[in-house]
């Protein structure tokens, strides 16, 4: 067993980390520091190592060091933090951490008297230290004017915070909350905006009236808003996916806080306005703040504008349908409304909100928007909306306003029958005291595909009385191709005048179509002696004589 017991092993590693080869030395400080072999002799060689000046032997050696925690390797390993290598100043952070509160003079006189990266590896050492002494050294050393370098200093802290338990996370909070107290830290945006950070981070919301205080300060830097709105966030993700038995009542408290936030979106320059809209992308809003961002995503500012409405397409609910809706109704920038136009269309309660706001559409161009986006939630539309369409665009064109054929549109696609004898109505009621409305009705009841050979006929004979003769007589004979009984129809029709059968029959008499024989005929025999009466027998003579 000679050679082969403790001391031999130890020999063995300690000639190993003195080689000239690298990769032995590095292979042995491993295994030394695996093993937590605290034999002098090798806590020598690993000194040594450190010393050497060679970026792998040091970080090896630094690790291992670390892991030994031996109280004569500490003053070898603080020279490493200055390493010109990230990695050896990593791993000499971590090996100096693991020697707890017996590092933190060192930490704290080093942290007094250096810059630049050895600063942030004497940092990183101090947060992975971790416990009261540590977290107020760190707090205490940001005499930096620097916002940038202060909210560095603490990133190294956000994973030993997340792996604190309750106890170390409240003393955490106590002295972070002590430190923002102090007359030098409120004098130093920097400090506050590092004290800040780290109240994000522990994820606790007993900060959030503090981080609103800060967020709200209209008198406070930019920069320590900013940061009190981002760590806001932390908090609102930690709401947004509690588990606890406490959840309803956390969810329940984002309420005021997502109002709050929302203000100082409303109200402080766009920057900060900017990174509170984001940040209340982050917290749960409740349908009463919707018209709130309904009326702010209608902001002169184009980006305050756009990220109030991009929040408020995020937010479920009636409210937030019904707040988009308005929001298309009421912008004039056409980007915005498509915006809100595309929100609103995938939403499980679209339809409703849609032919609401079709309903009030101020002008064609946007009823003709939210026809096209209502169009696939037709069959989703109960009986009593389908109706107010229709009557609301028939009610449009017999009146003679703007925007009634987008409406229209969707009634006839609604319930084609329906609309069609909607329009029928109209045409008949407007006949006589409005004729032009009429045949406003019925021009659009004639391109219905449910439109009968009546509805043709009713149409053509309104185009004639309004002198279009070109047009009724167009279809006319496109109701003669159909079968249509022209003739039978004149002959029922009182309120044609003779003049006015005479010309149809005369139309179809030069074609040599049979209906306008029919037709002359009959407007000869109904006129008699009368002038009329002697010109349709006399086209009949010079039309159908053999």
């Amino acid at each position: 067993m000679t050679g082969t017991d403790g001391k031999g092993i130890a020999k063995k590693l300690a000639a190993l980390l003195a080689s000239d080869a690298t990769e032995r030395q590095i292979a042995a400080a491993i295994v030394v520091g695996e093993l937590g072999l605290r034999d002098p002799a090798l806590v020598a060689g690993l000194v040594a190592m450190a010393g050497s000046g060679l970026a792998p032997l040091q970080r090896h050696a630094a690790e291992a060091l670390g892991r030994l925690a031996t109280p004569t390797a500490l003053p070898h390993l603080l020279p490493l933090l200055a390493a010109r290598d990230e990695g050896v100043r990593r791993a000499a952070a971590g090996a100096v951490s693991a020697f707890g509160e017996a590092a933190l003079p060192a930490l704290r006189a080093r942290l007094g008297a250096t810059d630049g990266e050895e600063r942030r590896a004497v940092e990183e050492a101090l947060a992975r230290l971790g416990g009261k002494a540590a977290i107020s050294t760190l707090l205490a050393g940001l005499d930096t004017a620097d916002v940038e370098k202060a909210r560095a200093a603490t990133l190294a802290a956000r994973q030993p915070i997340k792996d604190a338990d309750a106890r170390e996370r409240r003393m955490y909070l106590t002295e972070v909350q002590h430190f923002l107290g102090l007359k030098k830290t409120k004098d130093s945006p920097a400090a506050t905006v590092a004290a800040l950070r780290v109240l994000g981070f522990l994820e606790d919301e007993t900060v959030v009236p503090t981080l609103l205080d800060h967020a709200a300060g209209s008198k406070r830097a930019p920069e320590v808003r900013d940061e009190a709105l981002i760590a806001l966030r932390f908090v609102g993700r930690s709401v947004a996916g509690a588990k606890n038995t406490s959840a309803p009542k956390t969810v329940k408290s984002a309420g005021p806080v997502a109002a709050k936030v929302l203000g100082i979106a409303e109200t402080a320059p766009l920057p900060t306005a900017r990174t509170a809209l984001f940040t209340l992308a982050c917290l749960p809003v409740p349908g009463g703040l919707a018209a709130r961002l309904g009326k702010l995503a209608a902001h002169p500012e184009a980006e305050r504008a756009r990220l109030a409405a991009e929040r408020l397409a995020q937010m479920p609910g009636p409210e937030a349908s019904r707040a988009l809706g308005q929001l298309l109704l009421g912008t004039r920038e056409r980007a915005l409304a498509e915006a809100a136009a595309t929100a609103l269309s995938s939403r499980p309660d679209a339809n409703v909100v849609l032919a609401r706001a079709l309903l009030d559409a101020p002008d064609a161009d946007r009823a003709g928007l939210l026809a096209r986006l209502l169009r696939p939630h037709l069959r989703a539309l109960d009986v009593k909306t389908t109706r107010a369409i229709r009557e609301a665009a028939v009610g449009r064109l017999a009146a003679g306003k703007p925007a009634w054929e987008p409406l229209l549109q969707v009634a006839r696609e609604a319930d084609p029958a329906a609309t069609a004898a909607a329009l029928r109505a109209a045409g008949t009621k407007l006949r006589k005291s409005k004729p032009e409305r009429a045949l406003a009705a019925l021009r659009a009841l004639g391109r219905d595909p449910a439109a009968s050979p009546e509805d043709g006929y009713a149409w053509a004979t309104l185009e004639l009385a309004a002198g279009r003769r070109d047009e009724a007589f167009t279809i006319f004979g496109q109701l003669t191709e159909r079968s249509f009984d022209l003739a039978a129809a004149l002959r029922r029709d009182r309120g044609l005048a003779a003049e006015t059968r005479y010309q149809i029959g005369f139309h179809f008499a030069d074609r040599r179509h049979p209906a306008g024989e029919e037709i002359l005929s009959a407007v000869a025999e109904a006129a008699g002696r009368t002038k009329v009466g002697q010109m349709a027998r006399a086209k009949l003579r010079s039309s159908y004589a053999q």
